[in-house]
């Protein structure tokens, strides 16, 4: 069952009072810090885990530090992660760091199996994405669908990689594939989304797409579920909400909670005009000076406080323009397809509970946190 709205550590502190099928099996989590990450963790706690995780500093931790074992350091620290992984039933790989290239985000994944394999890690449990197959957004999505089309965002190809690398292996893996994940903390589907509405609205293409949404705790449980699977091999699940929805509901939606925001609707012809061509994104850039002083910034003042004081200033920078859509959201957009589930349902008896309107509950607080 999912954890009532409103969950966070403190929920998770006290505990669900009743043995668990995980309660006292080590877990190791990386990318704790993060957005589903802490969901995660926090919901671990609350099921008697003995719950430990790696971080670059224990600031990023807030509330979350008095719940775990953290270990500070790096993916590439062989010694440190083997040792730290020693004993672990399962592993819980969410890292991913936007601030560095994808090939360093390869290089740290190797070191982490290396490391799990090593350690004798019981099983992995891996979050990928959807977007790795050919497929997406415009057409249905499934297990068994083509990952070969060339090119695309190095994230892509990044995830692909590794989804290649743990199938082949011989630790059992379950690689999880959320769409687009949403709920309090999400930095581009919800805040993101909150900060244009806030500003000035946001611009969606006439006609519009469905959104495959899915609520982060719908992820999280997911991930509980792959962590008790009997019997696990090397395995995919996309993981998405119970239905799809119009993009216009969520935002809609967002926009109700705040008080605020208007969506303007610009015929699609005319906003793949503005666009213009589309470059080629396969390059895999290094990170920017502001992407290096903003890892910097989250360590030193911690992740809640930075991200409210980058806030702050692109509400005050962007007030009264309305958010428009670059290739990447446009393309988001306009997708027609649907993620289909029911393998994540049959194999994992993974049954998600927020559809739209529960989920916009369970995110209100934060929304309303945001426009205050």
């Amino acid at each position: 069952m999912a954890p009532p709205c409103g969950y966070s550590a403190c929920d998770a502190e006290k505990g669900t009072g009743m043995e668990t099928a995980l309660t006292g099996r080590k877990v190791f989590v990386t990318g704790a810090t993060g957005f589903i990450g802490r969901r995660l963790v926090a919901r671990l706690v609350s099921e008697g885990a003995d719950v430990s995780v790696l971080t670059r500093s224990r600031a990023a931790l807030g509330g979350l530090r008095p719940l775990v074992r953290a270990r500070i350091g790096s993916l590439t620290d062989r010694a440190l992660v083997e040792t730290a992984l020693t004993g672990q039933d399962v592993l819980f790989n969410l890292a991913y760091d936007f601030r560095a290239t994808a090939a360093e985000n390869l290089k740290g994944f190797d070191a982490l199996c290396a490391a799990a394999k090593s350690a004798g890690v019981g099983r992995i449990v891996h979050t990928s994405s959807i977007v790795v197959y050919d497929a997406w957004p415009g057409r249905d999505c499934t297990e068994d669908g083509s990952m070969a089309r060339p090119g695309g965002s190095p994230y892509r190809q990044a995830k692909i990689a590794m989804e290649k690398r743990l199938m082949a292996g011989s630790l059992p893996a379950a690689i999880l594939q959320p769409t687009i994940v949403y709920g309090p903390g999400s930095s581009l589907w919800t805040d993101g989304f909150a900060e244009a509405l806030l500003a000035g609205g946001i611009v969606l293409p006439d006609p519009e797409g469905r959104c495959n949404g899915v609520f982060v705790d719908d992820v999280v449980q997911a991930c509980l579920k792959a962590a008790t699977l009997p019997d696990l091999g090397q395995e995919r699940f996309i993981v998405s909400g119970p239905e799809p929805f119009a993009w216009s509901a969520l935002l809609q939606g967002y926009a109700g909670i705040l008080g605020t925001g208007d969506i303007h609707r610009v015929p699609l012809d005319e906003l793949t005009r503005r666009l213009g061509p589309r470059r080629d994104e396969s390059a895999d850039h290094a990170p920017s000076a502001a992407a290096r002083v903003s890892a910097a910034a989250r360590r030193l003042i911690g992740h809640k406080r930075f991200e409210a004081l980058v806030r702050m200033l692109k509400r005050r920078l962007s007030k009264g323009g309305a958010l428009q859509p670059n290739h990447h959201l446009l393309e988001e957009y306009t997708g027609a397809g649907t993620s289909r589930i029911d393998h994540a349902r049959a194999r994992l008896g993974y049954a998600p509970d927020f559809d739209l309107p529960r989920g916009l509950a369970a995110t209100a607080d934060h929304l309303r946190a945001i426009g205050g």
